[in-house]
Parts: structure tokens; C-alpha cells; sequence
């Protein structure tokens, strides 16, 4: 009995021991993603204006023009040279334009949030001797003077403006995209056939007697004699094609972007109910780059950057680098440009009743300068040569504000895809750049449907009449997926380029 009881306890025992012995199967844990390190993005032909000061441990301080913001400059020798020259005394304020950057600080222990780098002055004065801040800066290209004897000249718009107190003589400039950073050289001839050569170079250029500094030396060689002088560049107009108010609305969580003309940032975004702002700085030296700085949350500093690429009015971004550490966005992060700081929604106002007679609406047989100012300035923000392109233009008021907006066709044109089309909304200041629209067949006609106060545009295509919708940014850049309508059903009876394509063309550059 006892050898029987051995046998059957035996092999429970054994299983025993074996079940005990077995290993669970291990789970293999997923990688962490890799972290990826990126330095802050450099924009070396930032253009800054406004008041700064040096004292006597050689830190500088900037504030920017309408900014209540004060930067911290490590002023190099040319910079502590030039402001030396103007005033012996440190501290004493005076108005500086110069080429630089808004920076991170390179130590995350130094008490300033971002700090001022300046390249090259382009103008320093003392307050007595110049406007500031008042001074226009987006009338010229580029401007120079000079006293021994006395001169003027300025450049804008391809023609070229010299003075002196003989004469006054205008030149066309056919390549007027002046260089900051290299010598430049003009060679023109006026209607009456007086050649005028034209040196400018970076360099310092004083006028001690009134105080007055500039980064480029001129020199003006005329049927009239030869003339040295100094200058400075105007401003370029493309970075405030950025300022103003852009909204994300996605998944449940709204973000408002505010970029400020002084160069400041305003990020407001919302999250079921929850409310995060920082703020900060943005800069730019290409019409199609923006870099947004994030430098304060409340009372805590940050160190954030999303450079945004810039198509039309929308601006998207796809990661976001936090101290140096980037994190890729999980959808692409796009805002679009709005009309008012609350975004989308303060622009969706109620229909307006508007009553419309049937007109007929052709082309001027004269051209219009307004408009024609607009278009060029159109070509030259976005830096393209229009060269032998052409334009037709009709008014109309399109957004019921009783100011007629520029309805534009250019003569980019085929018989099967029609014409490119651009908008300019108009203003008591001139008319600003809307729309643009490609294949488009005139003529076309005002629509009696409106989305955000825009009259919607009936086109044709070979499918029948299709509609063209505001979508409270711009009319659709494309025309191929819209939708067929009864045309009966919608037209107002105004029709624009009633005759068809146009049969006039006028000159985009103005001579």
C-alpha cells in the first residue's frame, strides 16, 4: 500500500514543479520616440524702428515704435561708434532704424525673456533731428540727400526722383530691387535723353552738424555735375502683409493668433471652457515665413517656437520647438486670416438687404490709376515681375459697405480655361488685395446670395453657371469642384465684363 501510494502521489508532484516553472510570456514594451533637438530659427533681415539709449557699461536698450516693451541690447563697437558720434552723453534717447533680430536668450538663467541683435544701422538721429516714429516709411524705396551743393532723390514705384536746385527730373527704373547688403548701380535716361548714373553702398555716412547718421554712402553722377550724399532704404512693406487677427478652430479647441504691427503676439487659446494666453514676438524675412516667439505664459517664461508657412491668408505649421526639444504636431496647424479679433465669429453678421438694378457693367476705356497702383503693388509684395502682363478692370461694390471693389482680370487668358482674376476690396485709403481666382470666363454676374456680406459671382464653365462663395477670408482660388446652378435662380441682373474677355489691356508697372 505504501509503494501505491509513492506511484500516485509522484507524478502530481511533478506536475507540480512543472507548472511552477513556467515563464509568462513577456510583452515587449514600444519604444520612446526619439527626441529631436533643433536650434531657434534665424532671420537675418528683420527690419526694427524706434527709440534707444547706451549707457556707460555698454548695454543698450530698444523700444520698439508703439511698443511698450523694452529690449536689451548688447550694443558691438559699430553700434556703440555710430551712437557715440550723435551723443556724448549715455542714456540721452535717439531714433534708430536698423536691420537685426528678436532672440532667445542664449542662457536660459539671463533675466531677459528675448534680447535685440542689430546687424547694420540703416538711421540714427537725435529727436530734435528727425520725425521717429511719425516718419512715413513705406513711401520709397530708397531715398538720399545731400548739401555741398544741395540734392534730393528718391526711388519708388520704378521711377526715380532727382532734385536739385537747377532742375527737378524724373527717370523710369526698370530693376529697381535695390540691395541692402551690396553695391547697387542704376544707370537711367530721362524723355529728354539726360543720362543719370546712380552708386549706392553700405557705409557709414554722418551729417554731424545735424546730428544724423546713415548706412549708405551715394553718389549721383548727372548731365548737372557729380553728387555725394547719404541714404537709407525704405520699409519693406511684405511684413505687415502678416499683422492681424487668424483663428484655429478644431476637435473642440479654438485658438486665437493676434500678430501686432509693433511685432508683438498675442496666442489665446480655449479648451472646453479652458483659457490658456501667451505672449510674445514674431518676425519674418519672407512673404511666405512667419516665426512666432512664445516668451511669457502669466508669470512664467517660455522658450517656444512654430514657424508657420504662409499661403494666402492662411498660415499652417506642423511642430512646435520647446527649449530646443521639437514635438510634431498631431494634425497640420492651420489658421486662417479673419476680419476682427474674435475670429470666424464676429465676422458672420446677418444678411444685408440689398436692392439691385440691372446694369451692364464694361471695362473703362481709360485706365484707372487706383487700381492700377494696387496691381502693381500686388506683383511687387509678392515679388514678381509682372513684365509684359496686362490688366482690365470694373468696379463694383461687392460687400454692400457703399465703396466700390476692384474686380480685375489679367490677361493671363485662354479660350478653353479663361482668365486669372483678382479682387481688391475697397477703402477711403485705396483698395487692398482680396481675392484671386483662377479660370475664370466673363463675363460674370452678381449673385443674390451673400456669405459674410459678400455678394456670392456666378461664372460660367462648360457644365453651366456655377457660384462663387465668400468664405469670410476670400472668393475660392480654384473654380474646377463648384457646384451647377439655375442661373435664373440667383442672378441679379448685374453683369460685370458684359462683353466678354476684354479687348483693352492696360500696362501693370507704371511708367
Amino acid at each position: 500500500m505504501r509503494l501505491s501510494a509513492l506511484l500516485i502521489t509522484a507524478p502530481l508532484f511533478l506536475i507540480a514543479c512543472s507548472s511552477t516553472s513556467t515563464e509568462a510570456p513577456s510583452v515587449e514594451k514600444p519604444a520612446p520616440a526619439p527626441i529631436i533637438k533643433k536650434a531657434f530659427s534665424k532671420i537675418l533681415e528683420g527690419n526694427f524702428r524706434g527709440q534707444f539709449s547706451l549707457g556707460k557699461d555698454g548695454k543698450g536698450y530698444f523700444k520698439a515704435c508703439d511698443a511698450n516693451k523694452e529690449f536689451s541690447i548688447s550694443a558691438n563697437f559699430a553700434l556703440r561708434n555710430i551712437y557715440e558720434q550723435i551723443t556724448s552723453t549715455p542714456y540721452t534717447p535717439v531714433y534708430l532704424e536698423f536691420a537685426g533680430e528678436i532672440t532667445f536668450p542664449k542662457s536660459k538663467q539671463e533675466k531677459s525673456n528675448v534680447l535685440m541683435r542689430v546687424d547694420r544701422v540703416h538711421h540714427m538721429a537725435l529727436a530734435k533731428a528727425s520725425l521717429q516714429c511719425d516718419k512715413p516709411i513705406d513711401t520709397f524705396l530708397f531715398k538720399a540727400n545731400g548739401d555741398e551743393p544741395y540734392w534730393r532723390l528718391s526711388i519708388d514705384n520704378q521711377q526715380l526722383f532727382f532734385s536739385t536746385k537747377a532742375s527737378n527730373q524724373a527717370y523710369a527704373v526698370e530693376d529697381a530691387d535695390f540691395r541692402t547688403t551690396q553695391i547697387n548701380t542704376i544707370t537711367t535716361t530721362n524723355k529728354k535723353g539726360q543720362r543719370l548714373k546712380l552708386k549706392i553702398q553700405p557705409g557709414h555716412c554722418y551729417d554731424l552738424k545735424n546730428k544724423e547718421y546713415w548706412g549708405y554712402t551715394t553718389k549721383v553722377d548727372s548731365i548737372w555735375g557729380e553728387y555725394s550724399g547719404c541714404g537709407e532704404p525704405g520699409w519693406p512693406i511684405e511684413d505687415q502683409l502678416f499683422t492681424g487677427y487668424y483663428l484655429s478652430s478644431k476637435g473642440g479647441i479654438t485658438t486665437n493668433l493676434t500678430l501686432n504691427a509693433n511685432y508683438t503676439v498675442k496666442y489665446h487659446e480655449k479648451v472646453d471652457g479652458k483659457e490658456t494666453i501667451k505672449t510674445g514676438f514674431w518676425k519674418t524675412n519672407a512673404p511666405n515665413k512667419v516665426v512666432i516667439m512664445l516668451t511669457q505664459q502669466g508669470e512664467k517664461k517660455l522658450r517656444q517656437e512654430i514657424v508657420f508657412k504662409r499661403e494666402g491668408l492662411t498660415l499652417s505649421a506642423t511642430e512646435l520647438n520647446n527649449h530646443n526639444i521639437v514635438t510634431p504636431f498631431a494634425n497640420k496647424f492651420i489658421f486662417n486670416k479673419m476680419n476682427a479679433q474674435e475670429g470666424i465669429e464676429s465676422v458672420k453678421v446677418k444678411h444685408i438687404n440689398r436692392e439691385f438694378t440691372a446694369r451692364r457693367i464694361s471695362p473703362d476705356a481709360e485706365v484707372d490709376l487706383d487700381i492700377q497702383k494696387a496691381v502693381n503693388d500686388y506683383f511687387k509684395i509678392h515679388r514678381t515681375d509682372p513684365k509684359n502682363t496686362k490688366f482690365s478692370a470694373v468696379k463694383y461694390d461687392l460687400n454692400g459697405d457703399g465703396i466700390d471693389d476692384a474686380i480685375v482680370l489679367l490677361d493671363w487668358c485662354s479660350n478653353k480655361n479663361g482668365c486669372e482674376m483678382l479682387i481688391f476690396e475697397g477703402s477711403k485709403e485705396g483698395y487692398q488685395f482680396s481675392s484671386r481666382v483662377s479660370r475664370v470666363h466673363a463675363p460674370l454676374i452678381i449673385s443674390q446670395t451673400q456669405h459674410y456680406l459678400w455678394q456670392s459671382l456666378l461664372i460660367e464653365k462648360e457644365s453651366g453657371w456655377s457660384l462663387l462663395n465668400f468664405d469670410g477670408l476670400s472668393y475660392p482660388i480654384h473654380t474646377r469642384d463648384l457646384t451647377v446652378v439655375n442661373k435664373m435662380d440667383y442672378s441679379t441682373g448685374v453683369i460685370l465684363f458684359n462683353k466678354g474677355k476684354p479687348t483693352q489691356w492696360f500696362p501693370i508697372k507704371i511708367k
